[in-house]
C-alpha cells in the first residue's frame, strides 16, 4: 500500500504545474464567458431573433442556441470555444503518453516497478490521477462561471446545478482522448509516438465535427458519417442546459470508448515485454 501511495504522490507532483494551471485557466474562461454574456446579452437575442447575422450567430444556432434562449444557453455556446477543448486535450493527451512510454523512454521503468507494487497497480496510479485532473478542470469551468454569475448581471442567472450537467459532460470528453493516447503509450517505448497519435485523433475528430456544421455541407451525403466519427459530436453543453434528454447518452458513450481503450491499456501493459534498461 505504501508503494501505491508513493506512486500516487509521484504522479501528483509531476502534473502538479500543469494541472494548477490548467484549471486556473479554466476558473477564470468559466468566469469571463459569464462577464460577457452580461455585456452582450440583449445584443445576442435580437441577432438570434433575426434571420439576419454574421458567422457568430449563424454558429450559435448551429449549437443549438434558440431564437429566445435563456441566459444559461448563451453561456454554453461560449463552452465549446477550442481554448476549453485544447487545454482538457493537453491534460489527457499529455498523462496518457505518461503512463508508460515515458517511464520506458527513460529507462525508469525498472526503478519503480522495483517497488512493492504490481505492473496494474502501477497503471492504476496513472488512470486516478488522470480522471482525478478531469474532474478538477471540469469542477474549475463549472466553479469560474458559478462565481461570475454572483458578480455580473443576467437576465436569468443559473444555479450551480444547471452547470453540473455541461461540467460533467465536459469531464466525459476527456475519457476517450486520454483512453486511446494511453493505450498508445502501453505499446510503445518512445513518449513522442504516443503523444503525436493522441494529438493526431483529437485534432481529427475536432476537424469532422467543425466540418459537419458548416452551412454549406449540411446537404452532402457523407455529412453524417462526420458526426458519427467524432466524439465531440458527444459533447453537447447548450442541449443539456435546455432539455438534458442527452447526458446520459453522450457520458455513456465516451465513458465507454474511453473505459473500453484504457482496461486494453491494461491487458497490454501487462503482458508486454518491457526493455532491459527501463
Amino acid at each position: 500500500m505504501r508503494g501505491f501511495l508513493a506512486l500516487v504522490a509521484k504522479q501528483v507532483h509531476e502534473s502538479r504545474w500543469m494541472l494548477g494551471m490548467s484549471a486556473a485557466a479554466l476558473f477564470g474562461l468559466g468566469w469571463l464567458f459569464v462577464f460577457v454574456t452580461s455585456l452582450n446579452e440583449l445584443e445576442i437575442l435580437k441577432m438570434l431573433a433575426s434571420e439576419e447575422g454574421d458567422s457568430r450567430m449563424r454558429w450559435m444556432r448551429s449549437l443549438g442556441v434558440a431564437e429566445s434562449p435563456s441566459s444559461v444557453s448563451i453561456m454554453m455556446a461560449f463552452w465549446n470555444h477550442p481554448f476549453i477543448l485544447l487545454l482538457l486535450s493537453m491534460w489527457a493527451i499529455g498523462r496518457g503518453s505518461a503512463a508508460v512510454a515515458a517511464e520506458v523512454e527513460r529507462g525508469t521503468m525498472d526503478l519503480v516497478l522495483s517497488r512493492p507494487v504490481s505492473r496494474t497497480a502501477y497503471l492504476a496510479t496513472h488512470v486516478g490521477v488522470a480522471l482525478f485532473g478531469l474532474v478538477m478542470l471540469g469542477g474549475a469551468l463549472m466553479l469560474g462561471a458559478a462565481v461570475g454569475v454572483h458578480y455580473n448581471v443576467l437576465q436569468q442567472p443559473p444555479g450551480i446545478v444547471s452547470l453540473f450537467q455541461p461540467a460533467v459532460n465536459l469531464m466525459a470528453l476527456g475519457l476517450p482522448i486520454y483512453g486511446y493516447t494511453l493505450l498508445a503509450s502501453a505499446c510503445d517505448h518512445v513518449r513522442w509516438r504516443p503523444n503525436s497519435i493522441g494529438s493526431a485523433l483529437t485534432l481529427g475528430g475536432f476537424i469532422a465535427y467543425v466540418v459537419s456544421m458548416i452551412p454549406v455541407l449540411e446537404n452532402k451525403s457523407w455529412r453524417p458519417y462526420l458526426e458519427k466519427v467524432s466524439i465531440f459530436k458527444a459533447y453537447n453543453p447548450v442541449e443539456l442546459v435546455t432539455t438534458g434528454e442527452s447526458l446520459s447518452r453522450n457520458v455513456g458513450i465516451l465513458s465507454g470508448v474511453g473505459l473500453g481503450c484504457i482496461v486494453v491499456a491494461f491487458v497490454i501493459f501487462a503482458r508486454r515485454d518491457l526493455p532491459t534498461n527501463s
